[in-house]
Formats: C-alpha cells, sequence, structure tokens
C-alpha cells in the first residue's frame, strides 16, 4: 500500500473501532508519539490503546486533508483532522494536526504527531 492508502485504511479502521485493524498498519516495533499526551513503542502498546479509545468514544473520524510523500514512499508528512465524540458526556472533540511518517516493508515504523483542539 502507498502512504496515502495506509493513512485511508488508518482512518478507517479508527471509524470502526478496529484496533487489530489499527495496529496491523504498524510494524511490531512501531513508535508512536503525539507529544505532550501520548508515547508508545510497540504494536502491543498502541493496541492497548486505541482499543481503550474505540471502548470510550464514538463518531470517530480521521481524514487526511494534504499528504506529501517521499518518492520512495518510506517517509511521508500528513496534515489530518481527527474528530470523536465521549461516550461519558457526549462532548465532541475536534483536533488538527500534522504528522511526520517513516514506514518500512509498507507498514508505520514510526508517528510523530503535533495536533491542537479547534473545536
Amino acid at each position: 500500500m502507498t502512504p496515502a492508502e495506509i493513512l485511508r485504511a488508518f482512518g478507517e479502521r479508527l471509524a470502526s473501532g478496529d484496533a487489530d485493524g489499527a495496529t496491523a498498519l504498524f510494524t511490531e516495533d512501531a513508535a508512536y508519539a503525539e507529544p505532550p499526551a501520548h508515547s508508545f513503542s510497540g504494536c502491543a502498546a498502541l493496541r492497548e490503546f486505541i482499543a481503550d479509545f474505540a471502548a470510550r468514544h464514538h463518531d470517530v473520524s480521521f481524514t487526511v486533508a494534504r499528504l506529501l510523500a517521499s518518492p520512495d514512499g518510506q517517509e511521508a508528512a500528513a496534515q489530518w483532522r481527527w474528530a470523536y465524540t465521549r461516550n461519558d458526556d457526549s462532548q465532541r472533540r475536534v483536533f488538527e494536526g500534522a504528522c511526520f511518517l517513516t514506514f518500512r516493508d509498507g507498514l508505520i515504523a514510526s508517528w510523530q504527531g503535533y495536533s491542537a483542539r479547534v473545536e
């Protein structure tokens, strides 16, 4: 898959609450960071985070507005929008941000993201 296809699949899997499917897009030793809130090493930790998130939220969407990828598809930068509604208080939250990714063997090996709440 191309970086665009991987990020599209990631968004679809997050929206459906598919933690196993979302983490299948990452290498086993993947590094994921969204400072200052989150930082994980390895698929198991990332899967646990996504599963917990899916259990506590609904109406989830992750859309990529812009993607720049290296010609070999090993590096990319994406601008995105992430939105969800919390189950406990029905509060809607929307974030916009960007991430820098590296890929290995067609999977995400590292994700370094930055975001801000817009709604």
